[in-house]
C-alpha cells in the first residue's frame, strides 16, 4: 500500500496521478510484481513477464548497481534538468540526488503498478522536493506530448534522461514509444519555433495591410456558412499527378458536375489549360505569394474569384483583377479584435496550418460541401517533378532532396518519396479528417502519397458513380459586403487609441526599472533588487494586459516573448544574485528594444488602419442616408 505521507502528497500537488493509482489497491496483481529480499537485505522487484522472472534490481547488490548507473553521468552542468526515466525502489534516483541536490528533475514512470509499488517504499517528503518539478505517469500517449512540450518549453532544450536499464529491457515497447514521441516533440517544436520566427511580424503586418480589403470584401464564411450542403467539390492542388486529370477536370467543369477549387499554385496548370476554377484559395504569408497570381494579373482574367485568408501576404490582393471575399485565419489578431458580425452571428476562424490544401479543406467543410475530392494532392515527389506543368517558377526536385528523402505509403500500396514539409502538410490533412464530423473525403491522386481516412479512387470512377448532373449554379458567389458591426468597430477603434497613447508610457516605466535594477545590481544592493523585481513583473503584467501590445507587438515577437516567459523560472532560481541581475536586466531589455523597434516599424500602418475605419464608417453611414 502507497504510504500515508505520499498520499496526502498525491491528493495535495498530484491530484490526477493518486486519481489512476488509487484503484491499484484493490486490483494490484502481486503476483506479477513481487518484492524480494537481496543477499546484502536490500529490496528487489520481482517481475513476472512470458513465463520468466525478470528483476528490476540486482538480486545481490542494488546500491552497487545503482552506483554503476549514476557514473556514467558525470560532469553535469549547472542548470541541467534530468528526467529519471524508470522508478523502481528508486535507489539510482536518491544516489543521485545525494550527489547533486540542487538539480531539477522529474520522475517519469509509464508503468501504473511501478509507480505504486514505488510510491509504497519510498517516501516523497525526503526527495528535494522544492526541486522534484513533476512526477508523470505515462501510461498514454497524450499525457506524454504533454510532458514534452512542458518540458522543451521550461528548460531550453538543457536536460538528460537517466534511464533504469532493466526498466528499458523489461519493458522495451514503453521506451521505444517515450523516445519516438520525444524525438516528434522536439521535432515539431523546433519547426513550430522556426515557423513562428520566420512568419511573426508577416502575420501582424499583412493583417494591418489587408485590413481595408476585409471590410470592403463579403465574409465567405459568414455570407456562405452551409449554403452548398452535399454539393461535391473538387479540391485541386498542384501536384505532378495534377497532369493526368486535365481531360476529366474540363469535363467537370463544362458540365458543371463539380465545384472546383484550386489551391496555391494549381490555379496557373489550370489557366495553362483554359480550364478557370469556380473559386481559388490563398493564405500563404510570405512576399513570394504575389508570384502564383501573376498571370492572373497579367491576363486581366476577371472571372476567377480569390477567396484569400487575412493574414494572406498583403501583395498578392494588389490589382487582382477577380472579385475578392475573405476569411479570418487565425493568425490575424487585427480583425479578431475589431470586427463583430452585426447580426451577432460568430466570425468562424479558420485554423492555420502548413499548407493551403488543409485550410480550404475547412472552408470546404464550413460551406458544406461534400463530398471533398482531391485532385493532384501528391504530398511526395514524383519522377523528380514537384509540381505540374503552367507553374513556370517551379523547379525539378534536387538529386540531394532525394537523398535526403523520407518513404511513405503510397495510394497504392507501395512507398513513394517526399519530406518533411509535404509529410507534415499530410499529416494535418489527416487530423482535419478526423476530427471534422461526417466529412467525406476521396482522393483521387495518382501515385501520390496515401492520406489516412481519404480513400483512393480514380477521378474517372468517382465521376461514373457521384458526379452524374450539373451542381454548380451561376453566379454562386454573388453576395453582399459583409455587415461587421459598425458600432463595435468605433468603440474598439477609439479604445485602441487610449491603449496606443497608453503603450509608450509603459515602456518608459518598464525601462525606468530596468535602470533601477542596474544601478542596484552595480552597487551590490541585492535586497532591493529583490524587490524592485516584483515592480518589473508588475510592469510586464501592464504591457500583457495593453490592448495595443496584445494585438500588434506580442504577435510580431511571440518567439521571444515565450522565450522570455519560459525563462523566468530559472532566472528566479539563480543563486548567484549578481548573475541573476546580470540576466534579468539583459533578457528584459533585449524583449522591450524589440518591441519598442516594431511599434516604430508599424505606426504608420496603424494609421492606415485608423484611416479605413474611418472612410467605412463614413461610406457606411452615407449609403444608410440614400
Amino acid at each position: 500500500m502507497i504510504l500515508i505521507d505520499n498520499i496526502n502528497i498525491l491528493k495535495s500537488a498530484y491530484p490526477s496521478i493518486w486519481n489512476r493509482l488509487k484503484p491499484l489497491e484493490d486490483t494490484m496483481d502481486n503476483s506479477l510484481f513481487q518484492i524480494e529480499e537481496t543477499r546484502r537485505g536490500d529490496k528487489t522487484i520481482c517481475i513476472e513477464k512470458d513465463n520468466r522472472k525478470l528483476y528490476l534490481h540486482s538480486r545481490y547488490n542494488p546500491i552497487r548497481e545503482a552506483e554503476a548507473i549514476i557514473e556514467e553521468y558525470e560532469g553535469i552542468e549547472p542548470g541541467i534538468t534530468v528526467i529519471f526515466y524508470g522508478t523502481g525502489l528508486g535507489y539510482h534516483i536518491d544516489l543521485f540526488l545525494q550527489k547533486h541536490p540542487d538539480i531539477n528533475y522529474y520522475i517519469y514512470e509509464p508503468i501504473p503498478e511501478m509507480l505504486y509499488t514505488y510510491l509504497s517504499y519510498n517516501s516523497l517528503k525526503r526527495l528535494p522536493s522544492l526541486k522534484l518539478k513533476d512526477i508523470i505517469l505515462a501510461d498514454n500517449e497524450l499525457d506524454i506530448k504533454k510532458f514534452f512540450n512542458k518540458l522543451v518549453d521550461k528548460t531550453n532544450d538543457k536536460f538528460i534522461h537517466i534511464v533504469l536499464n532493466s526498466h528499458r529491457n523489461i519493458f522495451t515497447k514503453e521506451y521505444n514509444e517515450f523516445l519516438e514521441l520525444f524525438k516528434e516533440t522536439i521535432k515539431d517544436k523546433k519547426t513550430s519555433i522556426g515557423t513562428n520566427l520566420a512568419f511573426q511580424e508577416r502575420w501582424i503586418l499583412n493583417s494591418m495591410k489587408n485590413f481595408k480589403e476585409v471590410l470592403n470584401t463579403p465574409n465567405i464564411l459568414l455570407e456562405k456558412k452551409g449554403a452548398f450542403k452535399d454539393k461535391p467539390v473538387i479540391l485541386v492542388a498542384a501536384g505532378p499527378s495534377l497532369n493526368e486529370e486535365i481531360e476529366n477536370l474540363k469535363q467537370i467543369k463544362e458540365k458543371g458536375l463539380a465545384y472546383i477549387f484550386s489551391v496555391g499554385s494549381a490555379i496557373n496548370t489550370l489557366i495553362h489549360n483554359n480550364i478557370y476554377p469556380d473559386a481559388a484559395t490563398t493564405y500563404d504569408p510570405t512576399i513570394r505569394n504575389q508570384i502564383v497570381f501573376e498571370k492572373v494579373k497579367e491576363n486581366r482574367i476577371v472571372d476567377i474569384p480569390m477567396i484569400f485568408g487575412s493574414s494572406v501576404g498583403y501583395e498578392t490582393l494588389i490589382d487582382y483583377p477577380g472579385e475578392k471575399y475573405h476569411m479570418i485565419t487565425s493568425q490575424d489578431t487585427i480583425s479578431n479584435y475589431y470586427l463583430k458580425n452585426q447580426d451577432g452571428k460568430p466570425i468562424s476562424i479558420m485554423q492555420d496550418a502548413p499548407s493551403i490544401a488543409v485550410v480550404t479543406v475547412q472552408l470546404l467543410y464550413e460551406l458544406g460541401f461534400n463530398p471533398i475530392i482531391l485532385v493532384g494532392q501528391n504530398l511526395a515527389y514524383k519522377d523528380k517533378k514537384r509540381h505540374s506543368e503552367g507553374v513556370h517558377y517551379s523547379k525539378d526536385v534536387t538529386d540531394e532532396e532525394i537523398e535526403k528523402g523520407i518513404w511513405v505509403k503510397g495510394v497504392y500500396g507501395n512507398e513513394v518519396l517526399t519530406n518533411e514539409g509535404y509529410n507534415n502538410m499530410r499529416m494535418q490533412m489527416e487530423y482535419y479528417i478526423k476530427t471534422l464530423p461526417n466529412i467525406e473525403v476521396i482522393n483521387t491522386t495518382k501515385g501520390g502519397a496515401h492520406i489516412e481516412g481519404a480513400d483512393f479512387k480514380e477521378l474517372s470512377a468517382v465521376m461514373e458513380e457521384l458526379l452524374k448532373e450539373k451542381v454548380v449554379e451561376d453566379s454562386w458567389l454573388e453576395g453582399n459586403k459583409t455587415q461587421y458591426d459598425k458600432e463595435y468597430l468605433k468603440t474598439r477603434s477609439e479604445k485602441m487609441d487610449r491603449a496606443y497613447e497608453k503603450a509608450f508610457k509603459l515602456i518608459d516605466e518598464y525601462y525606468d526599472i530596468i535602470n533601477t535594477i542596474e544601478k542596484l545590481i552595480k552597487n551590490q544592493n541585492f535586497n532591493q533588487a529583490e524587490k524592485t523585481y516584483v515592480k518589473l513583473d508588475k510592469a510586464l503584467r501592464k504591457i500583457e494586459r495593453n490592448d495595443y501590445f496584445q494585438t500588434f507587438i506580442l504577435p510580431m515577437n511571440r518567439v521571444h516573448y515565450k522565450l522570455l516567459a519560459d525563462s523566468i523560472d530559472s532566472l528566479n532560481e539563480e543563486k548567484n544574485p549578481m548573475e541573476k541581475g546580470r540576466r534579468i536586466v539583459e533578457s528584459f531589455r533585449k524583449f522591450m528594444d524589440l518591441c519598442k523597434w516594431d511599434m516604430g516599424k508599424i505606426d504608420e500602418i496603424y494609421s492606415e488602419i485608423k484611416i479605413s475605419i474611418e472612410e467605412f464608417l463614413k461610406s457606411e453611414s452615407d449609403s444608410e442616408g440614400l
